[in-house]
């Protein structure tokens, strides 16, 4: 298996535990917001955006830019107000960084590069979506 199943699998094991989020996805985003049932929300999509790589004799360094989408929804049952994106997004934040090379040998650290959020352009969801980096070394060739 590559150590980007690993980094992935660990990532979605750690959001798992932030009990507010019902859904994660990772194979397969949802690209339209309304296609999320209410009992699937807050949910919490990740995936690839690009990796630069620094070839280092025989292992590369990698650095892996993840994006992770929060979304929550004003329902019935309850209204989400900006604080309470911000919050649940904080939980998220603290779960993923208490382990930051996320217990995977190779992994050096993930590094967090910022978040945007979206707050009233679709109502009623908001969505914070949060970046970030996983550094990490991966063999690459035999030796010399």
């Amino acid at each position: 298996m590559s150590i980007e199943s690993d980094i992935a699998d660990a990532i979605v094991a750690v959001v798992t535990t932030v009990t507010e989020v019902k859904t994660i996805n990772f194979d397969k985003i949802i690209l339209a917001t309304s296609d999320f049932r209410d009992h699937e929300l807050p949910a919490v999509q990740l995936w690839d955006v690009f990796q630069s790589v620094e070839h280092q004799r025989g292992r590369i360094l990698v650095s892996w830019s993840l994006s992770l989408e929060l979304i929550m929804k004003s329902l019935t049952t309850g209204s989400v107000v900006q604080k309470d994106l911000w919050e649940l997004r904080r939980k998220i934040q603290l779960a993923l960084w208490a382990n930051p090379n996320l217990g995977i040998p190779g992994v050096v650290h993930m590094v967090y590069t910022g978040n945007i959020t979206d707050l009233h352009t679709v109502e009623p969801y908001y969505i914070s979506r949060l970046d970030f980096d996983v550094l990490y070394y991966d063999n690459l060739t035999g030796s010399c």
